[in-house]
Order: C-alpha cells, then structure tokens, then sequence
C-alpha cells in the first residue's frame, strides 16, 4: 500500500489537484467537490489530500477535519477510487494513511454509498431553521444554481448534508413550505493567527469555517442570513467552539452590514486575488478578508436577539474619522490616526457588469489599502463597523492594540 499527501506549498499544488479533478471525472462527477474549494479552501481548514495505491489499483482521499481528541487529529477521509469494482484492503489502507499523517485517525466516507439524513427543526418567529433532510439537500445544491447562476463546477455534492459526512454546519431556513435560505461549514484545524491576549483565552485549535450563505432573493427582507449565522452560533457555543471564520469580499456592502454591523465579526486578515477563478460575481481579482467572530464574547451575544439593528456610523457626523480614499482614489495615509474609513462600491456586483475598468480601479485600489493597513500588529487596523455617507459606503477599522482586544473580547 503506497500512501502520498499532496503539498499545498508545492509549486505543483494547483497542476496536480487540476489533474486528479479531471481524472475523478471533473464537472461530470456529482459527487466531487468545486475545484476552487480543492484547490484553495480545503488546505486552509486543515484538510489534505491523499493518494493511495494498491497495485494497479489508485484512489484520492480528501482529509477533512473532524475533531481533535487531545493533541490526536481526526478526519473524516472522503474516498474516491479512480476504478470501479476494486476490492480494498481498508486496514492496510487506513493504517498507511494514519501513519503518513502522524498517527492521526481516519474516519472512512464513501460518498457513493447510502447516506442518514437527520432532519432538525427551530422555530424563529414564523421561521424554521435545522438541518435539512435527503430532498432538502438536493434542494441547496439547485439553490446554489438559482442565486448566484453557478456553473457545475461552483457546485457542492449533495450528500456533505448528511448525518453520515457530519458537516460542521449545515442548516435551512424553511419559509411556508419552501426553502428560502441555506448555510454550510467545516470543523476547521487552527487558522489565521490570534492575538496574544485572544490566543491564550480562545479556543483555537478547533474553529468553524462558514463556507457558503445563500438566500433566495424574494425572502431577502426577513433577514434569514442573520437567523442562520445564530443558529450556527449557538451550536459551536454546545460544541464548546469560540471561533467561527469566513472568508467574504471586502466590498460587498450589503454582506459587510450583516457581519460588521449586525453579527459583529471583525477582520484583521486580508489576501489579495484569494481565489484562482473569475465568475459573474468576481469579474476581477477575488480578493477577501477571513473574518474572526468570536460566539462567546459579549459583544457578539448582546448582537444575537431577535430585532437587533444593525450599527452603521453616519460619517457626516464622525469628521474625526481619517478617510483613506476617494472612491478609486487614495487621498491620505493612515499616521497612527484612531479611526480610519474606507470606501467601496454602493453595489460592487453591479459595477462589475456596468463598468469593467472601474472595477478594476476599485479593486487594485483598496487591495494596496487593505494589505497595507489592515492586520493584528501594532499600527495596523482591524474592520469593525460600516460607515455611510449619504449615497456613499464605506468600511470602518481601529488601530490594532491591547485596548481594543480587550474590549472586542471581553465576555
């Protein structure tokens, strides 16, 4: 049995995951997931990839965190053979592959084989949230398709809602009779460095990463994106979890109303052109900031009830915050100043569309400020808020310090 994990350091990293996406059948293939998310999220949670032999016979396992029992890793080992009818010896396959990652142990998932659904039911107000049953799966994979026009290959399998996968998240939002809304996640091995204060008092080992959010556009009014992000919430809270991470644009406005202003996540990590792949949704460079939301502080929890409103600082009455830029413009450094604003776009997927080379201006823009402003060391900023100016929008940060760790953490 000849056991390889892949290197996601490697300069081969994008060529090989490319080469066994197309072997294990690519877009033609259900069961597999995005190629981007291969590629570019399943390192970043702690996951990896393997590829086994037993004599002529081949399969990649994609290693997804499943738990952490002291300092021993769990995954959940996701098996596709690259030959049908083979005859495994998944004792010596599982003994090589737990040895290639140090002792680590492997939960073995066949995503071909017949799945539990579990359906679960949480009544908020006239709306029911939980996890979804078999047709409610089916369901999220063509709601990806119907928001956002996804091509096949943007596609999630169906079954990682399954009792059996055991995602990290995975919730509806059910309307009447319909589903109206969707969110799904993985248990996460470490991340983005914390704070030293956050580091010795949060749980970091284990997090959440929220991957995708998706409500159908005639339910947009009954703020089903916060009622999902609090149910998650309150199941990372039973499951002794304190981080929640996700990945957004940084100039989407309406996403960063709901998690600055109205969840109260902050940012303090920025990667520019995050994501190899262009889209009707990201026309340019996919750039984005991972967002730390920590559930169990109390600035998060006094955010949680039902008919919170979101914060939004109106600038015209805030004179002492620096602005950074102009639109596509930048007009001043930040010099140590307490506050600093930065401007987006008022409606950043319409500008793609309508005007390609100002979204570009845009973006190569607030790219140079956000790697250069944004970060956790002493003089940089961290985003907290969202601003307005009229017609304008704008994202707020605060320069990184002790004062500010404590009081964003403070329980």
């Amino acid at each position: 049995m000849e056991v390889t994990l892949l290197d996601p350091q490697s300069s081969a990293w994008l060529a090989e995951t490319d080469h066994l996406y197309a072997e294990l059948g690519g877009i033609h293939n259900p069961s597999l997931f995005p190629y981007h998310f291969i590629q570019a999220v399943l390192p970043r949670i702690g996951g990896q990839i393997a590829t086994v032999r037993q004599g002529d016979n081949g399969a990649v396992v994609f290693l997804f965190p499943f738990a952490q029992h002291s300092a021993q890793k769990e995954y959940t080992g996701r098996f596709h053979a690259l030959k049908d009818g083979t005859d495994w010896h998944w004792d010596a396959a599982q003994t090589s592959l737990e040895n290639a990652l140090q002792d680590a142990r492997i939960r073995w998932y066949h995503p071909d084989h017949p799945q539990r659904y579990e359906p679960t039911h949480q009544w908020l107000g006239d709306i029911d949230i939980g996890r979804p049953d078999q047709h409610e799966a089916e369901q999220i994979r063509s709601l990806q398709q119907q928001i956002w026009d996804s091509p096949p290959e943007f596609l999630y399998p169906i079954d990682i809602h399954s009792a059996d996968f055991a995602l990290g998240t995975s919730l509806v939002a059910r309307v009447g009779n319909e589903i109206a809304g969707f969110l799904f996640g993985f248990t996460k091995f470490g991340g983005y460095p914390l704070p030293a204060d956050w580091q010795t008092r949060f749980q970091a080992n284990v997090r959440l990463e929220s991957q995708t959010l998706g409500v159908l556009p005639q339910h947009r009014g009954l703020r089903l994106g916060f009622l999902l992000k609090q149910v998650q919430a309150q199941a990372a809270r039973t499951q002794g979890i304190d981080i929640i991470n996700w990945t957004v644009d940084p100039l989407q406005y309406p996403n960063a109303a709901l998690n600055f202003g109205l969840l109260r996540a902050v940012a303090f990590d920025f990667t520019a052109d995050y994501y190899p792949f262009r889209n009707a949704l990201n026309r340019v460079a996919a750039s984005r900031f991972s967002l730390t939301w920590l559930v169990n502080c109390a600035r998060v929890q006094q955010a949680s009830l039902l008919g919170v409103q979101a914060t939004v600082v109106d600038l015209r009455h805030r004179p002492a915050i620096l602005r950074l830029n102009e639109q596509w413009n930048q007009v001043a450094e930040a010099n140590n100043a307490p506050f600093i604003a930065i401007e987006i776009p008022r409606d950043w997927t319409s500008l793609q569309h309508e005007n390609l080379d100002e979204a570009i201006r845009w973006r190569t823009v607030t790219d140079e400020i956000f790697s250069r402003t944004i970060g956790r060391n002493p003089g940089q900023y961290v985003v907290t808020d969202v601003g307005v100016d009229g017609e304008r929008r704008f994202l707020i940060a605060e320069q990184a310090g002790d004062a500010l760790w404590g009081r964003l953490g403070a329980a």
